[in-house]
């Protein structure tokens, strides 16, 4: 993959970077929006994550020397030392659209960037900022209302698929197991009946998601074939005939093997030190008990909300005390209590005490373990997660557990008879690249699993963009009592050209911004002839792009509010709220 040249200091200087971007002579009120400047700054420098074919950015530690190698949103605003409020307001924004949906934060960013700059452009005209709202919340409904009738079904995105496209023999293989594996099931079941086989046979995107899978790979064919590898091992043991269970889907990053050795595996995998390895040699082949720690496993750990009494003096009647610290015996005590119930493997949500891990021969301590593994292990083996080690009893204990060498890494299986987790084993010979496939990976995991869940799907690749350029032009030729309403609805229009231009210029279908905009513009014009919308570009596979209804929707959400959040706090600091000017009356409060 390519990366830009001139990598970015990590240090961003906004004053420097804040530029206007409009044409005329700009007034006092419009260079008082500071606000909205640095939001379009900082988004205009992610412009190249849009799209498929995303440029990579080297980020540089000016102080260390160190960089990094980021080709997401998220990534890059991470990175970035964004010590004013609106990058924070802005990584925030992004953050939450990640915690959520792992996508749609490029064009999060994008919007709320040229939003800025309508917002901006707007108020150098003279419209108030309570105009500015209504038109562009109006602006907004128009453009979902055009997502909500132009949606298709997932059954229709497969059946459309099949059609125009054969899957490649690796992916119809995948998905081929994993149909047959889903109908044995419902056969088998004694809840299956003729009613229920007619049903399933109706919905032809529930047993074969392989359309739907493609749709959402946006050129990511590796990471989809990860996510359809792990559905298959999902469905093998889950008792719910779930395709894809998310929160029972993990990664582990190994440095060296090239990519093509990634592959899925059954049960909880990690790395391990070469102390770590030599243990799990001892307990391979044995039925483990197991214990689960919700939090760190330290002597000094205290939970959430822990307050330690006041005015208390520890004395004793002792004369002759040994000279043991108190994290001695911590370790002492926690080492006698896995012993005292036979404990085999130790799964921590936390850090642990390096001491202890170093005189654990023959316990495998894992750490940093998410709390949806240490759910489903309870789950599994009847463990009951405690907070201290001294809270430890035989109820709390696990059974059933084994452990397994993974290959020649130094990695290692956790697993049981019955659980559904699944590990996507992600490798590459290039280690800066291992996030960014990691990225990747639940990327794609994610689009599935919503698309599934939404039952429905928008066109991708900037159709879903053009039909709301289309629905704008035509809402402003209403007649409307605010004339200034209309200029608003213009500019927003022209932010989509904008948006969709950039996504051709970014997936290579066009040579220059110039001859993007002219080929949106005649794409208008042959939909005003009673011509379909057709995407601006497709797939690497030669077919058509789609994207998530929900994903596309929230982002859209969110870029306008976090507008709106800026634009409202530049107002207050320039002008103040008075009590009695209507203008400033309908404004958010902070």
């Amino acid at each position: 993959m390519p990366a830009e040249g001139n990598g970015r200091m990590k240090r961003l200087i906004l004053g420097a970077c804040v530029r206007t971007q409009m044409s005329g002579n700009a007034t006092v009120a419009q260079r008082l929006h500071i606000g909205l400047q640095q939001l379009e700054a900082i988004s205009s420098s992610t412009r190249a994550f849009l799209g498929p074919n995303k440029r990579l950015k080297f980020i540089q530690d000016e102080d260390a020397g160190d960089a990094v190698l980021v080709g997401t949103c998220p990534r890059f605003l991470e990175h970035m030392e964004l010590d004013g409020s609106i990058g924070q307001l802005l990584h925030e924004t992004v953050r939450a659209q990640q915690k959520v949906f792992h996508s749609g934060t490029g064009a999060l960013m994008f919007l709320a960037g040229v939003w800025s700059r309508i917002a901006l452009e707007c108020l150098n005209r003279g419209i108030s900022v309570s105009d500015i709202k209504t038109a562009m919340s109006k602006g907004l409904e128009v453009c979902l209302e055009a997502c909500k009738q132009s949606a298709v079904s997932v059954q229709e995105v497969s059946c459309e698929r099949l059609k125009e496209h054969k899957p490649s023999p690796a992916l119809k293989s995948e998905l081929q197991d994993l149909h047959n594996l889903r109908l044995t099931t419902l056969k088998h079941s004694r809840h299956f009946s003729s009613h229920d086989a007619k049903a399933e046979n109706t919905k032809p995107a529930l047993n074969d998601v392989t359309g739907i899978a493609e749709a959402v790979s946006h050129g990511c064919q590796a990471s989809m074939r990860l996510v359809l590898k792990a559905c298959k091992l999902q469905s093998k043991t889950s008792a719910q005939n779930r395709f894809l269970d998310i929160q029972k889907l993990v990664t582990c990053s190994i440095p060296g093997p090239s990519e093509e050795h990634s592959h899925v595996l059954h049960g909880y995998v990690t790395l391990l030190s070469v102390e770590q390895a030599s243990v799990v040699q001892r307990l391979q082949g044995q039925a483990l008990n197991i214990a689960l720690v919700n939090g760190d496993l330290c002597e000094k750990y205290r939970h959430v909300g822990f307050n330690r009494p006041a005015n208390v003096t520890h004395i004793t009647d002792r004369a002759n005390m040994p000279s043991v610290s108190l994290e001695e015996r911590w370790i002492e005590n926690a080492l006698k209590t896995l012993h005292e119930f036979s404990i085999g493997v130790v799964l921590v949500s936390g850090v642990v005490d390096v001491k202890l891990k170093e005189r654990c021969s023959s316990v495998l301590v894992i750490e940093g373990v998410k709390s949806t593994v240490l759910k489903d292990f309870s789950t599994c083996t009847g463990a009951v997660p405690v907070s201290y080690i001294t809270q430890l009893d035989r109820r709390c204990v696990g059974r059933g557990v084994k452990v397994s060498r993974c290959g020649e890494n130094e990695s290692v299986s956790i697993a049981t008879a019955s659980t559904s987790l699944v590990t996507a084993v992600i490798t590459s010979s290039v280690p800066a690249k291992l996030q960014i496939l990691e990225d990747e990976f639940w990327s794609c995991a994610h689009r599935l699993h919503q698309a599934l869940t939404d039952g429905k799907m928008l066109r991708g690749a900037g159709a879903t963009e053009l039909l709301c350029i289309h629905q704008l032009q035509q809402y402003k030729r209403r007649e409307t009592e605010n004339p200034q309403e209309n200029v608003v609805l213009e500019l927003m229009a022209e932010a989509w050209m904008d948006y969709v231009s950039t996504l051709m210029l970014n997936s290579g279908s066009v040579a220059s911004k110039a001859e993007a905009w002219t080929a949106v513009a005649h794409q208008m014009r042959l939909y005003k002839d009673g011509e379909p919308i057709l995407q601006v570009f497709r797939d690497t596979d030669g077919v058509g792009v789609y994207d998530n209804v929900t994903v596309k929707t929230e982002a859209w959400r969110r870029a306008l509010d976090l507008v709106f959040l800026v634009l409202q706090s530049d107002t207050e600091i320039i002008t103040g709220v008075s009590e009695g000017e209507h203008v400033y009356n309908k404004l958010m409060y902070l």
